[in-house]
């Protein structure tokens, strides 16, 4: 090849490797090709090549391309520490960080570092690579953002609210709220939460950030936890107000506020302004609320109509939440036959596999139209033993079919006794017993669970006591 085509060629090779979306075949191709060309010792080419083995988690070849190069540069090294970060290389990352030169070191070479001992869970490290990225002012927003995260996700709030109030030099951004606020509700604290998202909008000011499709889909999550649905409400207001287009998340967000609180056109308007296609978490929740407010056969047609969509315009396909909201739409709205006909559809149409969930719902729904037998006979022939739950919804319907029920809540009770004698279904049968007025029955049958509960106290490790074996 000809010196006056190399950088010619330099440069289409490092756009091939930017650019590639393919396999691990593509980018090696790449990688022998830039070889062949003469541009292997090329630290910018090496370096997209490195970046790019780390972004496909490929850490084998990033770190053999990495030692392999005459020349590292910082961009390289960040590169090469961005790849080990990603892969969980905690020790190696921190190794790397270590040998790099200091004029090599920039705020995301310490980022990497700090966000690799959070994802590990070693929050000491992570706070002394936090506190040294401050004295030797390398850090940015990021880095307090990350350490942030870290204890919110460990559900340690006070040390994150700790280092919130103490965000003087690196201003808050959006991303601090949304995290404090997200910390507090899954550490199950709403209030605090809705407490965070006022004080974010009693500031709002040119230097306070404007809050966001994520910012609100928490305080709507907080609002219906607590109940407060008139706060959820404005919120949603406040999103008209700010032309916020709603994503899938806060469009779920609000449509189970609105489901919960019985406002049932309001979610099913929300749900009509999805941008987009639909997808299948925004399908479960409609399906789910509108059982959950009594409309079983509008449940049944927007689970058809996710089905026909799915087949024209994405590729959307019903899972095992589907159905169990599916069948409990059904098994409230005392819908038999449509229940009856998407429980025989779920493996061979759908490809979903019932579980002791959709037993159980089916259970629930036979027994509530007062097909005991049926029930039963669904419960035997369960590909996988029925669990406590399922036996214990035959037990409770078995308490209302008077002396037909008494085998069915024997068999159950027996069942559920067998499993865990814990669970407080397995005294079910002594009640019905009781609504018979057949108080023999029910002192024997407390008896016998008694009993049985006393050979489990008395157990061995590895073998019970009627294993052990003779003085």
């Amino acid at each position: 090849m000809q010196p006056t085509m190399l950088p010619r060629g330099r440069t289409t090779l490092i756009r091939a490797v930017t650019g590639s979306r393919g396999c691990h075949r593509e980018e090696q191709a790449l990688h022998c090709l830039a070889c062949k060309l003469g541009h292997a010792s090329d630290v910018v080419l090496a370096t997209a090549l490195l970046a790019r083995y780390g972004k496909r988690g490929l850490l084998a070849p990033a770190q053999r391309l990495f030692d392999e190069m005459p020349h590292r540069d910082g961009v390289a090294f960040n590169a090469m520490l961005a790849a080990l970060g990603a892969s969980g290389k905690t020790a190696d990352a921190r190794s790397l960080f270590d040998r790099m030169p200091e004029h090599d070191r920039t705020p995301a070479s310490w980022n990497t570092v700090l966000t690799c001992y959070c994802r590990a869970g070693d929050l000491a490290s992570a706070r002394e690579v936090f506190e040294a990225s401050l004295r030797a002012t390398m850090s940015s927003v990021v880095s307090w953002n990350a350490m942030i995260d870290g204890y919110c996700k460990a559900g340690r709030m006070d040390a994150a609210h700790e280092l919130f109030g103490r965000m003087d030099s690196s201003p808050r951004d959006v991303v601090t709220w949304n995290t404090m606020m997200a910390g507090y509700l899954h550490r199950g604290d709403p209030v605090a939460a809705i407490a965070m998202f006022r004080q974010l909008m009693q500031q709002q000011d040119q230097q306070t950030p404007r809050p966001t499709a994520v910012t609100m889909a928490t305080v709507v999550t907080a609002c219906t936890q607590v109940g407060d649905f008139a706060l959820g409400r404005a919120v949603h207001l406040s999103v008209r107000q700010l032309r916020m287009i709603p994503d899938a998340v806060l469009s779920n967000a609000l449509m189970d506020m609105y489901f919960k609180c019985g406002s049932v056109d309001h979610a099913l308007e929300v749900f009509s302004t999805i941008p987009g296609v639909p997808n299948l978490f925004c399908w479960n929740t409609v399906i789910a609320g509108l059982g959950r407010n009594g409309q079983g056969k509008g449940a049944v047609k927007a689970f058809r109509d996710m089905v026909e969509t799915s087949k024209k315009r994405s590729n959307v396909k019903p899972d095992a939440a589907t159905f169990v909201a599916l069948l409990s739409a059904c098994s409230h709205s005392g819908l038999v036959r449509e229940g009856r006909e998407l429980f025989a559809e779920m493996l061979p149409v759908h490809g979903a596999a019932p579980g002791a969930e959709h037993y159980g719902c089916m259970v629930d729904l036979l027994c509530r139209a007062g097909l005991l037998g049926e029930a039963v006979q669904l419960v035997r022939t369960m590909p996988v033993r029925p669990n406590a739950k399922v036996l214990g919804c035959l037990l409770l319907h078995a308490r209302s079919s008077g002396e037909d029920g008494v085998k069915v809540g024997e068999w159950a009770a027996k069942r559920i006794a067998e499993q865990d004698l814990r669970d407080g279904a397995a005294y079910g049968l002594s009640n019905l017993y009781a609504s018979l007025q057949r108080w023999d029955h029910v002192e024997e049958h407390r008896s016998e669970l008694l009993n049985a509960a006393a050979v489990v106290v008395r157990k061995v490790a590895g073998r019970t006591s009627y294993d052990l074996p003779a003085a």
